[in-house]
């Protein structure tokens, strides 16, 4: 092995301990306002060096380093062959930030992750960027490429994101009281981390949401609407909720996702409330409450009002208020979503209801109206016409479709933005932002040791940022996924200038194909390209 080896990369380039996929970065494309990333990796004899980073950007560059993590479950059984590993070992993945301008070589790859931040009012043109690396006070290497900034800025975000927020994992995780002062601090720079990285909405949690919990089981209550129950009359108090309504607001936060009101996998059964009943604090509905039953009924029409005024009162527009029944209903499960619907819809007037469902029958009898749809699924209901519709991922996409799994390349994560684009899709949905328990949250877990929520889900699904120190840290996956929604905000960009249709054509003229869902380009040459063709476009 050489003293020292170093690559420049792309940000789209994946790194291992013993391997590198991707290829050098020699020229590169970006607008003003937007993050442009890239990677440098490095390994060696087992020395210490320093580094500087040449440029016009100043302060606007930031650099990380990419620790690694283990994963028992990289993939499941059911896959295609769109895979970089499926075997058990270490992923790079969390970005730590770098204190020092230092690196210690190993004889394993390690990988420097450098954001540039171009600022909105910067000058257009071609930049050099020069990596120097020295030794004792000695230039031993420079790498060099070429960023183009052009004079664009990106359009505002029309797709709404949403990455589960659970706030309870970071209580548990961080050992903080549950909406202590410390704890709405921490929920702060979280909600901070997902919105500088294109997620522009926020599952809030009113009620303790009725998510990946056993049935029978509990999760940490984070129950933002304090309750109190006496002589058979509802009251509440709604400062928590008030609170982390303007921590979202501070962060920029456009839409509000509120919990479902219904259990998971079917909607049989009422979520955790807990209030104080003469003087006692205690669980009033849970899993032995019938969801239709004429108590929690008679609840959810006492709080739901309530709700809406209070997000009024803080300024949020009912247009901006999701609602949920219940999460992945299946077509068995039809009858029980219905009779919730019938509870919730007349108090939800004016806002909006949305499900994670994928039987289209839901939709073709108007049980709702905004469904999101499995990417495995979402081609039925494109057929068919469907209107405004959501798409999203989990575990079970693991064939044909995007996602962002360790085991998985990264223009596997960053098609999803042309994609989205292409369908017009209204809305993006993933599960997992910060899920840090086992399945069914029978176990709390540390993510830095266990990635696939106990052998349960592929690593990557269950979350996208790490904890760290007062707040959260983005994985190497989150950037990605930030740069594959800026992307479709790009071909937005594009059709304002020629048009819807030609820039679908200029889409298929890059791709050589027709892309559909399950049907793209497999390779990180794509977007160069696609980068180039757009900027001609946009610069003829």
């Amino acid at each position: 092995m050489k003293i020292l080896e170093v690559r420049k990369l792309s940000s789209l380039a994946n790194v291992f301990e013993d391997k590198i996929y991707g290829k050098a970065l020699y020229k590169a494309d970006t607008l003003k306002g937007q993050e442009f990333c890239f990677q440098i990796a490095f390994r060696g004899e087992k020395k210490t060096y320093t580094f500087e980073i040449e440029s016009s950007f100043g302060k606007n560059v930031k650099v990380g380093i990419i620790g690694y993590v283990p994963s028992e479950l990289p993939s499941y059984g059911r896959r295609d062959d769109n895979y970089l590993r499926t075997e058990a070992g270490m992923f790079g993945d969390p970005i730590f930030p770098l204190e020092e301008n230092k690196i210690t070589a190993n004889q394993k790859w390690q990988t420097l992750f450098i954001s540039i931040e171009i600022p909105k009012d910067f000058e257009a043109g071609e930049y050099p960027v020069a990596f120097m690396i020295y030794d004792n006070g000695k230039k031993i290497r420079t790498l060099k490429f070429d960023l183009t900034v052009h004079n664009y800025i990106l359009p505002k975000q029309d797709i709404a994101v949403t990455e589960w927020f659970h706030s309870d994992c970071i209580s548990d995780f961080h050992k903080v009281e549950v909406f202590s002062k410390e704890h709405f601090d921490l929920i702060e720079n979280y909600i901070k981390t997902a919105t500088s990285h294109a997620v522009n909405m926020i599952l809030v949690p009113v009620l303790t949401p009725p998510l990946d919990t056993a049935v029978g089981g509990e999760r940490t209550t984070v129950q933002l609407v304090d309750i109190t129950y006496e002589n058979g009359k509802y009251e509440f108090d709604f400062s928590k909720l008030k609170t982390f309504i303007d921590i979202c607001k501070r962060c920029g936060v456009e839409y509000y996702e509120i919990n479902h009101m219904f259990t998971q996998w079917g909607a049989r059964f009422a979520p955790k409330v807990m209030a104080m009943v003469d003087g006692e604090y205690k669980k009033i509905f849970g899993w032995e409450t019938d969801a239709t039953s004429e108590e929690y009924t008679s609840f959810l029409q006492a709080l739901i009002p309530q709700i809406i005024k209070t997000f009024e009162e803080c300024g949020i527009e009912k247009s901006n208020i999701y609602f949920h029944i219940s999460d992945e209903p299946s077509y068995e499960h039809l009858e029980n979503y219905k009779n919730a619907s019938k509870i919730l819809t007349p108090l939800i007037e004016g806002c909006k209801q949305i499900d994670a469902l994928s039987n289209y029958e839901f939709y073709e009898q108007k049980t709702v109206k905004t469904p999101v749809v499995s990417t495995n699924h979402v081609e039925t209901f494109i057929e068919n016409g469907a209107k405004d519709i959501w798409c999203y991922y989990c575990c079970a996409e693991t064939v044909d479709v995007a996602n962002r799994f360790f085991s998985m390349p990264s223009h596997r994560n960053r098609i999803l933005g042309v994609q989205l684009y292409k369908h017009a899709m209204k809305g993006f949905l993933h599960w997992g932002y910060n899920f840090y328990n086992t399945r069914h949250s029978i176990e709390k877990i540390d993510p830095y040791k266990i990635t696939d929520a106990g052998k349960a889900f592929p690593s990557g699904d269950s979350f996208c940022v790490y904890p760290y120190k007062d707040g959260a840290i983005p994985s190497f996956r989150f950037k990605v996924f930030k740069n594959a929604i800026e992307d479709a905000r790009l071909l937005k960009l594009t059709e304002s200038k020629i048009g819807r249709e030609a820039t679908l054509a200029l889409i298929e003229r890059v791709a050589k194909m027709n892309i559909t869902f399950k049907k793209y380009p497999k390779t990180d040459e794509f977007f160069f390209e696609l980068y180039k063709e757009i900027f001609k476009a946009l610069e003829a």
